[in-house]
C-alpha cells in the first residue's frame, strides 16, 4: 500500500515513516525541509519502501498532482510547526497556514483522490487543564483553546470531522501526547524539544536545571510507542471512533521524571523554584494534566503500550550511548 507521510523528517513523522516502511509498506515522505543526516540515514536504512520527495503543505495543487501521481491510498498527516511563546507572537501567520491551511489542503487533496483515510495528529494541548486533572482523560472531555497552536489543532481536527460528514471520507484524529526518545533533534519546524530531552541531556553534559511546576503531573510516551500506534490507526480496516488518544496512559511530573533520570545518571541534580521567569523549564498549572485514557486506541487497534516511563528511559540512554 503506498502511504504519504507528511512532515517526515521531523520527529514523530520520521519515526512513524520508518515503522510503516517496516511493516513493508511503500512510504512516500513529504517534507519542505531536506533531510538532515538522521533522517537520511532512516531513509537509506529502509531502502525502497521509502521515498523522499520535497513540497510544501501550503502548495495545495502541487500536493494534489503528488497524491494522484503517487497511487497513495492513505495519508498520515503529521507536519506541523511546534512554536514557541515568542513563535507565536512574532510570526502568527505561519502557525495558521502551516498547522491550519496546511491540513485543509492536505484533506482536499485526499478528498479528490479519494483517499482510502486520513489520520491527523493533534495534540493533547487541546485538553488545557482540566479539572481533576490527575483523572483519566477522556476523548469526550471538553477542549480549551489556549494559544494559536491549540486553535489551528481544535480547528484542523473540525475539518476533519466535517470532510468525513460531507464526503463520507474515513477521517481519523490522534490527539498526541508529550513525545520523546531518539531521533528527537531541533528541525526547521520544531526549535522547542521535549522536556524530558532537556532533562535527559541535562544530565548527560552534567548540567543543573531550575525547574517551576515540578509537581504538576503532564503525559509522556516513548516515540517507539507513539509510532506503533499511528501505525495501527493508519492500516486498520475499520475504526469505530473519529478520535483516539495517543500516549502511554501514564502522567508524570517534571520532579518524578529527573527523579527516574538520577538513577542512570548518578549525580544528576536539579532545583526547583515557584519563579517561571527564571527557570529552565515550566509546568504551567495551565498545561498540567492527568493520564490519557486510551480505551479507544486499546479496544479498536489492540494496542499497548510497551515503553512505561522507566522502560522508556531505558531505552532512551542506551540508545544515546549506542549513537555517541
Amino acid at each position: 500500500m503506498s502511504i504519504l507521510v507528511t512532515g517526515a523528517t521531523g520527529f514523530v513523522g520520521l519515526h512513524i515513516a520508518r515503522r510503516l516502511a517496516a511493516t513493508g509498506q511503500k512510504v512516500l515522505a513529504l517534507d519542505c525541509d531536506v533531510p538532515d543526516v538522521v533522517a537520511s540515514n532512516v531513509f537509506a536504512a529502509a531502502g525502497d519502501n521509502i521515498r523522499f520527495v520535497r513540497g510544501n503543505v501550503r502548495d495545495r495543487v502541487a500536493l494534489r498532482d503528488l497524491v494522484e501521481n503517487g497511487g497513495i491510498r492513505r495519508i498520515v498527516h503529521a507536519a506541523a510547526v511546534t512554536p514557541t511563546a515568542d513563535d507565536e507572537r512574532v510570526n502568527p501567520t505561519t502557525v495558521i497556514d502551516v498547522n491550519l491551511n496546511g491540513t485543509l489542503n492536505m484533506l482536499e487533496a485526499a478528498r479528490l483522490c479519494a483517499v482510502e483515510r486520513f489520520v491527523f495528529i493533534s495534540s493533547t494541548a487541546v485538553y488545557g487543564s482540566p479539572e481533576g486533572r490527575v483523572l483519566p482523560i477522556q476523548e469526550d472531555q471538553p477542549l480549551t483553546i489556549n494559544g494559536i497552536y491549540t486553535i489551528a489543532k481544535q480547528t484542523s481536527e473540525h475539518l476533519c470531522s466535517r470532510y468525513a460528514d460531507l464526503y463520507g471520507m474515513s477521517t481519523v484524529v490522534g490527539r498526541l501526547g508529550t513525545a520523546y526518545g531518539p531521533l528527537e533533534r531541533p528541525t526547521g519546524a520544531r526549535t522547542r524539544m521535549s522536556q524530558v530531552h532537556a532533562l535527559v541531556h541535562a544530565a548527560l553534559e552534567g548540567r543543573t536545571l531550575t525547574i517551576a511546576g515540578a509537581d504538576l503531573p503532564r503525559d509522556v510516551c516513548y516515540v517507539d510507542d507513539v509510532a506503533e500506534a499511528f501505525v495501527r490507526l493508519t492500516l486498520a480496516e475499520q475504526l469505530r471512533w473519529p478520535v483516539y488518544n495517543v500516549s502511554a496512559g501514564e502522567a508524570h511530573s517534571l520532579r518524578a521524571i529527573a527523579t527516574a533520570i538520577a538513577t542512570h545518571v548518578p549525580g544528576f541534580t536539579w532545583h526547583e523554584t515557584d519563579d517561571a521567569a527564571h527557570a529552565d523549564l515550566v509546568v504551567m498549572p495551565a498545561s498540567a494534566r492527568g493520564p490519557l485514557d486510551l480505551t479507544r486506541l486499546r479496544t479498536d487497534t489492540d494496542f499497548s503500550p510497551v515503553h512505561p516511563l522507566s522502560q522508556g528511559l531505558r531505552s532512551y540512554f542506551d540508545w544515546l550511548h549506542a549513537s555517541h
